[in-house]
């Protein structure tokens, strides 16, 4: 039996990938930290507690290492895979690469490569270039990521070492198409669709449409839901008897859903080629999603019939147009829910993503 290691958390997708793996007979262990507050399920807890000296963490992921040995694959979900230091991360991938037999580098967010590529301006959308983002405190601090000489070499070395690159957005796969033309491969996110079912209900003739909008506290200028929320109270006001608004901030992941499962359109965020993982579960429940999107995430993904997500890569005045023409076909709407539902089955289900991994290891190794 195949033993691979998931090394690291982003957003669960690790663990939404280990159970499309389990599917296929494989022997999957996942390590990481939950992705922080997240706290996502893990087999072995290499979470860093801040309120106790940095030797306690040491020691955790010291007494850890005997447990991420002996795997036939190790996926790292990026470079910095620890919450550490870049050297303390470096040690550790030395380790890793003399135990177990091939590594592979997950490309998913923000990374040294990716925000270097970025700030060169060859991404057609970019929170960088984002005039409202420039004063933003998260920005300042990732951008500062490329004049951090070890966070560079972490990121080179790992690359430079891993026998393929996974990239799970187009951003991410762009920015180290260049580099590492041969190792570099497009895998969507997985998300597990039997745990999402679809709970849309609308009909053709619902007279009210719901609109759905959660904001992720710190967060909101960058991902774009200042101006969809914008748009959406002004399309709210102008349509009070066919518009329906839901705002949410930071709730209870539970609550989150029980709200998210009542509505019919989820407006996800802008400066982007796709919807995030949230995006994600909603087209799993046959929620209409309204996002960045744009035509190369077809492409990479290989879908030429079914493009079901609407686009709001456009300016406020075009938003406002995008969202009435919803309106105006109401009767359309059910059968648009329905497609969302099949593209996310087709693409993005953990058991069709994970044989895809598993055909890319086999490919590289």
């Amino acid at each position: 039996m195949m033993k691979v290691l998931l090394l690291g958390e982003f957003s669960g997708m690790h663990q939404n990938l280990a159970r499309g793996l389990r599917e296929h007979g494989v022997d999957v262990t996942v390590a990481s930290d939950g992705d922080l507050w997240k706290n996502y399920p893990r087999d072995i807890d290499l979470s860093r507690n801040t309120d106790k000296h940095r030797n306690y963490f040491l020691a955790k992921v010291l007494k850890a290492l005997p447990k991420l040995s002996g795997y036939d694959v190790v996926q790292l979900n990026c470079p910095k895979f620890l919450c550490a230091t870049p050297n303390f991360n470096s040690t550790i991938f030395s380790y890793l690469k003399r135990v177990n037999s091939n590594i592979f580098l997950g490309a998913h967010g923000m990374d040294a490569n990716y925000i270097n590529y970025d700030l060169s301006g060859k991404l057609k959308y970019s929170v960088f270039h984002t005039p409202a983002m420039q004063d933003d405190p998260n920005i300042r601090t990732l951008k500062n990521i490329v004049n951090d000489n070890s966070e560079i070499a972490l990121n080179k070395r790992v690359a430079t070492h891993a026998k393929g690159i996974i990239a799970s957005g187009v951003g991410y796969y762009l920015s180290y198409k260049d580099k590492y033309p041969n190792k570099i491969t497009f895998i969507p996110l997985a998300i597990d669709t039997e745990q999402h079912p679809y709970v849309s209900t609308l009909q053709k003739d619902t007279k009210k449409i719901k609109f759905f909008l959660g904001m992720m506290k710190g967060r909101v200028v960058q991902k774009g839901t200042d101006v969809i929320y914008r748009v959406l109270k002004d399309l709210q006001q102008k349509y009070p008897n066919d518009v329906e608004l839901t705002v949410v901030e930071s709730v209870p992941f539970s609550e989150y859903q029980k709200l998210l499962n009542s509505s019919h359109v989820l407006c996800d965020q802008l400066y982007s080629y796709e919807p995030g993982l949230n995006g994600l579960i909603a087209q799993s429940k046959g929620l209409i999603v309204a996002s960045g999107v744009d035509e190369e995430i077809y492409r990479l993904i290989g879908e030429t019939e079914n493009k079901p997500i609407i686009d709001l890569n456009v300016d406020e005045r075009f938003m406002m147009e995008v969202f009435e023409r919803l309106l105006d076909n109401k009767a359309k709407l059910k059968e648009l829910s329905l497609k969302n539902r099949a593209y996310v089955v087709k693409h993005h289900d953990s058991r069709v993503v994970a044989k895809r991994y598993l055909d890319f290891w086999a490919q590289q190794i």
